[in-house]
C-alpha cells in the first residue's frame, strides 16, 4: 500500500527523485489543505539530500572549485560543526526545504525505513549547505553519508505559489546574492548600457546596483521591467523559460537568477539562444527604464486616482503626494501595462529600443486599464497575477495600432 499526496496538475515536470527516509511526518495546516497543498518533515541520511536538484533555488551555487575558495564564514562554521559532531548536526542546523508536486510514500520496512518518491522536486532552501555536505562527502569517501539530516517537504504544484514560497524562504539571502553576482561581473554589460545612456542624457544617475551597498537603480526591478515588455520574438527563443507572464510581476529574485543563469550558460556554453535574449536585456535596458518611469509617474493618473472614492482603493492604484502634484502607480498595474506596450519594442542595428508613436492614445489605454482594474475589484495582486489581464492589454494595443493604420 502507498500513501499518495498530490496537488492540482501542472505541465512543468522535472525529474522524479526517490529517497530513503527514516521518518516521515505530515505537518500540514488546515490552510495548506484548503489550498490543495501539504507539508511534511522527513529525516533522511545526508546522502539523500545530495540527489535533489536546485533548479528552483534562488541562489546559484558555486562550482566545486569555487566552493573551496569562496566559503562564507557561516558555511565554514557549519562544516566545522558537522565534522566535530556529525551526530548532532540534525539538532544544530536546519534549513533544507524541498518543494515538489507530489509525495508518494511506500510501506515502512525494517527499522522504520521507508522509500519516499518526490515528483518534480527541487531544493529551494539549503543549496549552499547541500554544496558543503557534498564536498564533505567527496573529501571523506562517503564516510559521513549515513548521518541523518532533517528536511521540510512542501507539496505544491501551483507554479506561482512555488515561486512565492521560494522568494519568501530566501528573503534573507537575496541582498547578499546580488553582491556575489555583482562581484563576479554578471551585471557589467547591463550597467554599461545604462551608464552610456546616462552620458548621452548628461545624467550621471543611470547606474545600477551591483551590491547591497551601491546607490543606483535597483537591478532586480530593472530586470522585471525589461522582462515585462519582452516581445514574442524574444520569448520564442526560449519558450519554456519565458512562458510565465506573471513572473515579471512577482518573481523579483527569480528574474535575477534567470538573468544570471543565462549569463553563466552563455559564457560557458556559448549558446546562441542566450546571446539573443541577453542582447535584448542589455541593449533595451535604458529605453525600457525611461518609458517605465514615464508611465509610473505620469500625472494623467491623478484624475483616475481622485475619482476613486474609497481611500483603500485609491492606495491600491498608487500614491499621491500631499501637495497633489506627484503620483506613483502601483507596480501591480505597471507590469501588465508594459506587457501591452511590447508592440512598440523593435530591434535595430544598435540593439533593442521602444518608441511609442504620437498616434497612440495613452489616455484611452489608461481607461482600458482602469476598466480591467475595476473588474478585479481594484486588487493589484489579482490584476497582475491573471494571465487574462496581460492578454487583454496585448490585444487592446494591437487593435489600437491596426485601427490607426
Amino acid at each position: 500500500m502507498m500513501t499518495r499526496v498530490s496537488a492540482s496538475a501542472d505541465p512543468t515536470a522535472h525529474l522524479t527523485e526517490i529517497i530513503t527516509a527514516t521518518m516521515v511526518r505530515q505537518t500540514s495546516s488546515k490552510e495548506e489543505v484548503a489550498n490543495n497543498a501539504r507539508n511534511y518533515v522527513i529525516n533522511c541520511p545526508l546522502k539523500e539530500i545530495l540527489k535533489i536538484n536546485v533548479e528552483e533555488n534562488l541562489r546559484i551555487a558555486y562550482s566545486k572549485e569555487e566552493s573551496k575558495k569562496n566559503k562564507t564564514p557561516i558555511h565554514r562554521e557549519m562544516e566545522a560543526s558537522f565534522l566535530e559532531a556529525p551526530d548532532r548536526f540534525i539538532q544544530r542546523h536546519s534549513g533544507f526545504t524541498i518543494v515538489c508536486d507530489e509525495l508518494v510514500q511506500s510501506d515502512k520496512k525494517e527499522f522504520g525505513v521507508t522509500q519516499v518518491t518526490l515528483h518534480n522536486a527541487s531544493l529551494i532552501n539549503g543549496a549552499q549547505s547541500q554544496d558543503m555536505l557534498r564536498q564533505v562527502s567527496d573529501d571523506n569517501d562517503g564516510a559521513y553519508d549515513h548521518y541523518n539530516i532533517r528536511v521540510e517537504v512542501i507539496v505544491e504544484k501551483n507554479v506561482i505559489a512555488r515561486n512565492d514560497i521560494a522568494i519568501a524562504r530566501n528573503t534573507s539571502n537575496n541582498v547578499s546574492e546580488l553582491s556575489r553576482l555583482g562581484s563576479k561581473g554578471f551585471f557589467d554589460d547591463l550597467n554599461k548600457s545604462m551608464v552610456d545612456f546616462g552620458y548621452q542624457k548628461n545624467d550621471q544617475g543611470w547606474v545600477i546596483q551591483k551590491s547591497e551597498t551601491d546607490m543606483g537603480i535597483e537591478t532586480a526591478k530593472l530586470l522585471q521591467v525589461i522582462r515585462s515588455y519582452m516581445p514574442k520574438s524574444v520569448r520564442n527563443e526560449d519558450p519554456k523559460a519565458f512562458e510565465s507572464l506573471v513572473r515579471s510581476y512577482s518573481g523579483k529574485a527569480l528574474v535575477v537568477k534567470e538573468y544570471a543563469k543565462m549569463k553563466l550558460e552563455e559564457e560557458e556554453q556559448k549558446e546562441e539562444v542566450h546571446f539573443v535574449v541577453l542582447n535584448y536585456f542589455n541593449s533595451f535596458a535604458p529605453t525600457a527604464w525611461k518609458v517605465y518611469e514615464e508611465w509610473l509617474y505620469n500625472p494623467d493618473w491623478i484624475p483616475f486616482y481622485k475619482k476613486l472614492l474609497d481611500e483603500k482603493t485609491k492606495k491600491r492604484l498608487g500614491t499621491l503626494s500631499k501637495d497633489n502634484k506627484d503620483f506613483e502607480l502601483n507596480w501591480g498595474i505597471v507590469c501588465p501595462l508594459l506587457y501591452g506596450l511590447q508592440h512598440f519594442v523593435t530591434e535595430k542595428s544598435d540593439g533593442w529600443s521602444i518608441s511609442i508613436p504620437d498616434s497612440f492614445d495613452k489616455k484611452k489605454y489608461m481607461e482600458e486599464i482602469m476598466q480591467l482594474f475595476k473588474s478585479k475589484n481594484y486588487v493589484p495582486q489579482d490584476f497582475a497575477k491573471d494571465d487574462a489581464t496581460y492578454l487583454r492589454l496585448y490585444i487592446y494595443v494591437d487593435d489600437a495600432i491596426n485601427n490607426v493604420n
